[in-house]
């Protein structure tokens, strides 16, 4: 196997699934909470998979639903649609997701923790779902509470390091320091700790031929 975690937009990603249980429901809504377009296929769906801004076909499955989605889950648990898909979405080189069939997937959900800017996916790459989300809680309890003002610190400091710094050494240097810096005290920096640790690089710098200075 060669997969390999990305986090990718939904917002407005054509999103197909089949099946109408409470498989399929789950799946429509994580898609739906990521602003997906999502289309449902199946013959009978449940109640609440009505009260989603989904598009709903109430037919089996046919190999053409997958043609222009990019992505396709599977959650008819029916062997027979599995191998329909996989084949049509290989064909077409579209992420295959199947709730029943792990091995036979293309694309995996993993198990997910989520606070502001700080998102931690976890996959078992479909061994065990349950032993997903316990890795994920376990370390999700390392994450501190204040991590989210910590990352949006940080998005900042990196404007600020590209103005501060003309190397990439003492830019990520300094980036480092601040967050370590952070981390230590559990909390973000007041900007004269920033400024100490601007100027702390910079004297460090000085006389190292090796390092661009600033001019």
């Amino acid at each position: 196997m060669a997969f390999f975690p990305v986090f990718v937009e939904w917002e407005g990603i054509p999103c197909m699934i089949a099946g109408g249980g409470p498989v399929a429901l789950h799946k429509a809504e994580l898609l739906c909470s990521l602003g997906a377009d999502v289309t449902v296929v199946a013959p009978i769906i449940c109640p609440e998979l009505q009260a989603l801004p989904i598009r709903i076909y109430l037919r089996k499955v046919s190999k053409e639903d997958v043609s222009g989605q990019c992505l396709v889950v599977d959650a008819t648990g029916d062997a027979e649609t599995t191998l329909l898909l996989q084949k049509a979405c290989r064909e077409q080189h579209i992420p295959f997701n199947s709730a029943s069939r792990a091995e036979g997937g293309t694309a995996v959900f993993p198990a997910v923790y989520r606070e502001g800017r700080t998102m931690l996916a976890v996959s078992s790459l479909g061994a065990s779902p349950a032993a997903s989300a316990l890795l994920r809680d376990l370390l999700a309890e390392h994450i501190p509470t204040c991590m989210d003002v910590i990352m949006e610190t940080m998005a900042e400091l990196r404007m600020q390091s590209r103005e501060a710094f003309n190397t990439q050494p003492m830019r990520s240097q300094f980036l480092h320091s601040c967050l370590n810096e952070m981390m230590r005290r559990q909390r973000a920096l007041h900007p004269e700790e920033v400024l100490q640790i601007q100027h702390s690089i910079e004297e460090n710098s000085f006389g190292d031929d090796s390092i661009e200075k600033k001019p």
